[in-house]
């Protein structure tokens, strides 16, 4: 165990490199359990043939732990939580942010619409766009909420000035930004940065009201397409908030705050990158190893 002194180091555990957090009271994993768990990463990264950066952060000791956490990975939809929390931000200082409506034109639909499709020709609030987008991952509504907050740049000079994440950035609309090409920094995240911020966003620190805080949270209980990610391995009681993605060359992704029966949240974060897998095996993948994950807890 690392001791509450010690600042952040990096240790090689199978080959593999991995930051500790320098505000860690302790880890949360033993060093068995961290063996084991960065094993069954590493043989699905075979089975892949990709790149899986993830990062655990337990609320209970505010310590994480991570595989390739410091490693930017696209964000794909998981981006959305962040803009519905720019959206709810703005809310709490201005209400009619979320009532403002919108014409939803047949010109401005994009590839995956379940939702705004039915609406060509309809006024369309920004909140009905984050139920949206957030429920059924629908990208013209994404878009209505990012037209909302004032654009890409200014959902990552939130970040920049609110949250106080330094890395994660969102330069495009969709569904270009799900482009995903190999070290592209437009529209991506690590696993320790969208972790770190969702912990504020949703749990922490008081950038939205309580109010807003739940609201974020229902909006991401409620998600309709992550059923066979981490949900699909979820042990009975316990609750969980999410958002997936995918984009092009392979990427998956999740994003996740978990509440087990018996302990304070976690919020995980899971990425793949450069995969040639199909979807079904990389949603095995992240089902595999977040099974692995809880049961630590």
């Amino acid at each position: 165990m690392i001791s509450n002194g010690h600042k952040s180091s990096l240790i090689a555990v199978l080959g593999c490199s991995l930051l500790l957090s320098t505000s860690a009271s302790a880890e949360p994993f033993t060093s068995q359990q961290q063996k084991a768990l960065v094993n069954i990463i590493k043989q699905q990264e075979k089975a892949l043939n990709g790149t899986i950066g993830m990062a655990v952060l337990d609320t209970d000791s505010g310590s994480v732990w991570n595989y390739n956490g410091e490693m930017r990975f696209p964000m794909m939809s998981t981006f959305k939580s962040l803009a519905c929390a720019k959206l709810l931000a703005d809310s709490d200082k201005d209400k009619s942010v979320l009532t403002y409506p919108v014409v939803i034109k047949k010109s401005e639909l994009v590839t995956y619409s379940p939702v705004t499709e039915k609406w060509v020709g309809k006024r369309f609030t920004p909140k009905q766009a984050c139920d949206a987008t957030m429920t059924f991952s629908d990208n013209t509504a994404a878009n209505i909420v990012l037209h909302a907050v004032g654009g890409p740049e200014q959902l990552t000079e939130f970040l920049r000035s609110r949250v106080g994440d330094s890395t994660t950035r969102l330069d495009r609309t969709e569904p270009t930004l799900n482009e995903a090409k190999l070290n592209d920094p437009r529209d991506t995240t690590t696993p320790i940065a969208i972790a770190e911020t969702l912990n504020k966003l949703m749990l922490s620190e008081h950038i939205l009201t309580k109010p807003s805080q739940q609201q974020l949270i229902t909006w991401m209980e409620g998600n309709q397409v992550a059923a066979p990610l981490l949900r699909s391995v979820l042990p009975k009681g316990w609750k969980i908030a999410d958002r997936s993605g995918a984009g092009g060359f392979g990427s998956r992704g999740i994003t996740a705050v978990v509440w087990p029966t018996e302990h304070e949240p976690m919020v995980v974060s899971i990425y793949i990158q450069q995969s040639s897998a199909s979807m079904d095996e990389r949603n095995k993948a992240i089902a595999t190893i977040g099974k692995q994950v809880f049961t630590y807890f």
